[in-house]
């Protein structure tokens, strides 16, 4: 253990550390509370956006499944070479409960028809539709992403949020109070004796006046 000096004032500066752990430690769990709940609704968002991706990817298979038995599987491919395009992702930092994140922002992915590359006398409704589908399931993936990312950079603060609380708990503050304990003890042991002086230097006294006295 840390030696420590039994005096007063180090008795008050143990105390005032100790009473500033306590508060950094309830500040942190309040801090701590408050990114599990973002992160909740973070995952709530993922959960939810999940199922909805799911149902997405089944309803663009079966519109692509519809689309080779009535177009082929040439026209297909023509259409999906003709309609490539890259999409811009660009991230903004935002600040949620305190933590720096880099919030995804992204274009709108769905487009029109006559905006898809293979025009309107190559289009088809198969093809459109299957089209629609698959943007729609894209975007819905970039928002996901957003919110993964989200998630695993709360997690990130509360792991280490959880690793200063534990230290300041199981560490901090016992050390502290130990050391408080000991300086307490030692200060009484020191006042006991200095009673214990002071009483035996009054009964010396005593006794030499009475000798003195006729």
């Amino acid at each position: 253990m840390e030696q420590v000096a039994a005096t007063r004032s180090e008795l008050l500066a143990r105390r005032a550390r100790l009473d500033l752990a306590i508060r950094g430690r309830d500040l942190l769990e309040e801090k701590r509370d408050q990114l599990m709940v973002a992160f909740q609704k973070a995952a709530q968002h993922v959960l939810a956006g999940s199922g909805e991706l799911d149902r997405a990817a089944a309803a663009g298979r079966q519109s692509l499944a519809l689309a080779e038995v009535a177009d082929g599987p040439e026209a297909i491919r023509s259409a999906a070479l003709a309609s490539r395009r890259r999409i811009e992702l660009s991230a903004r930092p935002i600040t949620v409960t305190g933590v720096r994140i880099a919030e995804i922002e992204f274009e709108p992915v769905g487009r029109g028809r006559f905006s898809r590359g293979y025009g309107a006398i190559n289009g088809d409704p198969h093809i459109d539709q299957t089209a629609a589908r698959f943007e729609a399931m894209l975007e819905l993936l970039l928002r996901l992403a957003a919110y993964e990312v989200r998630m695993r950079r709360l997690l990130e603060e509360i792991v280490k949020t959880t690793r200063r609380v534990n230290a300041l708990e199981s560490v901090v503050i016992p050390r502290l109070e130990e050391q408080l304990r000991l300086i307490g003890s030692r200060l009484e042991e020191r006042e006991r004796q200095d009673r214990f002086r002071l009483k035996r230097i009054k009964e010396r006294k005593g006794t030499r006046l009475q000798e003195t006295l006729p």
